[in-house]
């Protein structure tokens, strides 16, 4: 009896999810079946991650680890208080519930406003930041309300004076102010952790192109042409690369324009069955990974645009 590539499919994306779920200690039931986000990853194609990702009211969270997107999260006080029952934080640390789930709380930038947060095993941070915007709705139906009963005193002062997080104010125009709490990563994205981690490269390089935010490209010390990588995503003081294929003659890759770029990249995803990338901080590597081409978001990539000045130094210069 033979199987079709698709039942040999599923089968391995059964195993693979059997495995994972009786080490996090679940049971194979029919309910746990139906509602697992992970066999749902694992049958369209994309394996699991490194370590498991946060949750979002009790469903795997992959989008804030390997996404771009900011998020919109509902936020408790910060206390140590709750450590004791925070899975994977330890007894007094601070933490903080955000959309059901306890996240580690390693930097207040301002009580009850801002916060930097991690999760789990990921060396990776988010900014947790209190974001207020105008209801122009709600402000025009508080001005109606004082137009029409002019000599009615209301007060939200008892409200507002609650030691909770205030979900709305008023200020001295009467103008109604709603918060929202909102998340962003300011690490690089976390899609490298589907491939295979690597130890750190002992890889010698230099930066052979440069702009603001750093080197664009790295090749080999000493050379002309060689070895390339080329940056395609950068955050804070963090920046990744990507090894192209075969060996680039490093002036013409300096001077090479952003659609060129693009297309190596596009040349590598088609002609490669893994991609090899570096995460750098300061010209030192931190994180190695190979992963298959396949999962490499190449349409996400925002290489920025080369910048070329067309006026010549001496364009205002006076001729005598």
């Amino acid at each position: 009896m033979s199987f079709s590539d698709r039942e040999k499919h599923l089968i391995r994306a059964a195993f693979a999810w059997g495995q994972i779920t009786q080490q996090e200690g679940y049971t194979l039931s029919d309910l746990e079946i139906e509602k697992s986000v992970l066999f749902r990853r694992l049958l369209g194609g994309r394996p699991a991650l490194a370590f498991p990702p946060p949750l979002r009211h009790g469903f795997p969270w992959y989008e804030v680890i390997e996404g771009r997107a900011e998020h919109i999260v509902s936020a408790s006080e910060a206390s140590p208080e709750c450590s004791i029952i925070a899975p994977g934080c330890k007894i007094g640390e601070t933490c903080i519930l955000i959309d059901g789930a306890f996240w580690r709380v390693v930097e207040t930038i301002s009580e009850r406003e801002e916060y930097i947060v991690e999760w789990g095993q990921y060396p990776m941070q988010w900014r947790l930041k209190k974001h207020w915007e105008v209801n122009y709705e709600m402000t025009q139906q508080l001005h109606s309300f004082r137009r029409d009963n002019p000599t009615a005193k209301v007060s939200f002062d008892n409200y507002l004076s609650q030691r909770d997080y205030r979900e709305f104010r008023i200020d001295d125009d009467q103008t109604v102010w709603l918060c929202e709490w909102q998340l962003s990563r300011i690490s690089l994205p976390g899609w490298v952790w589907v491939g295979t981690l690597l130890s750190p490269t002992d890889t010698d390089f230099a930066p052979v192109d440069e702009d603001s935010l750093g080197p664009i490209v790295f090749g080999e010390p000493g050379k002309e042409a060689g070895i390339a990588w080329l940056r395609i995503e950068e955050a804070g003081a963090e920046a990744r690369f990507v090894r192209l294929n075969g060996t680039h003659d490093y002036q013409s890759l300096s001077n090479a324009s952003a659609t060129h770029l693009k297309g190596l990249l596009h040349s590598l995803q088609e002609t490669q069955e893994d991609i090899e990338i570096i995460d750098c901080q300061a010209g030192t590597v931190i994180r190695h990974f190979t992963l298959p081409s396949a999962l490499v978001p190449l349409d996400e990539l925002r290489l920025k645009e080369m910048q070329y000045d067309l006026v010549p130094d001496n364009a205002y210069e006076q001729v005598n």
